[in-house]
């Protein structure tokens, strides 16, 4: 596993914020689907299906793109890597606006995954200031 994630990556705490996103993501996307498969919310008639099977496929992003950064040749490229993964946490929480909008009446969940993409990207903030070489 080493050969795939030079410099450890897999033992940031920032990539296993991602993994952890994603773990809470499928998890709200089961319970607001009936626990339909990702590819069954895309097609999907109703709205509230469609935007948390898109909550699943988005946050599955971040674990990547973690490792994308930290495995950059430049900090150029890192920081377009960076700005990648904010843009993906910021697409996750107008996810969860429109969940709200439609109609989930369980917002503790997407309160607390709102908090938990709060979280994450802080730790993406702090770990690329202290890895710009």
């Amino acid at each position: 596993m080493d050969s795939a994630f030079p410099n450890n990556t897999y033992h940031l705490p920032v990539y296993r914020k991602a993994l952890e996103i994603f773990k809470i993501s499928r998890a709200i996307a089961a319970y607001f689907s009936d626990d339909k498969h990702v590819i069954e919310m895309d097609f999907s008639a109703n709205p509230q299906h469609y935007q948390a099977g898109s909550l699943v496929t988005e946050s599955l992003q971040l674990a990547p793109g973690i490792a994308s950064a930290a495995c950059a040749p430049n900090s150029e490229s890192r920081l377009q890597r960076v700005k990648n993964i904010r843009a993906v946490a910021k697409n996750l929480k107008h996810l969860c606006r429109k969940l709200e909008g439609c109609g989930v009446k369980e917002v503790e969940f997407l309160n607390l995954l709102r908090k938990e993409i709060h979280l994450f990207d802080k730790m993406v903030s702090d770990w690329f200031q202290n890895n710009k070489t």
